[in-house]
């Protein structure tokens, strides 16, 4: 349908755009058939041990790599990505397209955070967050995961007024 000039207007039937509603899928946003599943919202790791996070995908579109990402307050650090350097992270499924589970080997008490399963899309500008899982609270607990109760020592005698005494207060797990 040839349209005068200046005649274009939204919603108008005659308009080339329309026909894209005959074709199931084409310009339906990309957002609708792509799925990232992060089933685990809570785990208690233990020091030393090995930390799995499950993430999924369905569909590979748009383009662009999927990411971990470790939250701890307002900090936000790759933990893995598919290229770079991570020796303590590997995938589960090493090359899959929808598999992109990670471990983490030696649990240390500084990987406790919330965890991020995160498909970014290719932009113009580099890459840009598409689709976030809903996370994985992550808390790490054993003999070196949190400091010891201090335990305050003192005198084993009374002390007068004026008089000076030492006290000690010793702590672990720092």
């Amino acid at each position: 349908f040839p349209m005068p000039a200046g005649t274009w207007a939204p919603g108008n039937p005659r308009q080339p755009q329309t026909l894209l509603l005959l074709c199931p899928g084409v310009g339906a946003p990309m957002s609708w058939s792509f799925k990232l599943h992060q089933p685990q919202t809570r785990l208690l790791v233990t020091a030393g041990d090995t930390l799995t996070l499950t993430c999924t995908t369905f569909r590979d579109d748009p383009i662009g790599p999927v990411k971990w990402l470790k939250v701890w307050g307002s900090r936000n650090e790759i933990v893995y990505e598919q290229t770079g350097s991570f020796p303590r992270v590997t995938r589960v499924v090493s090359g899959s397209d929808t598999d992109f589970s990670i471990r983490i080997s030696d649990v240390r008490p500084e990987d406790a955070g919330t965890y991020y399963c995160v498909k970014f899309s290719k932009s113009l500008g580099g890459e840009e967050e598409f689709r976030r899982g809903k996370g994985t609270e992550v808390s790490v607990h054993g003999e070196w995961a949190l400091p010891t109760p201090p335990v305050v020592s003192g005198p084993n005698h009374r002390a007068g007024p004026g008089q000076s005494v030492s006290f000690t207060c010793t702590a672990g797990g720092f």
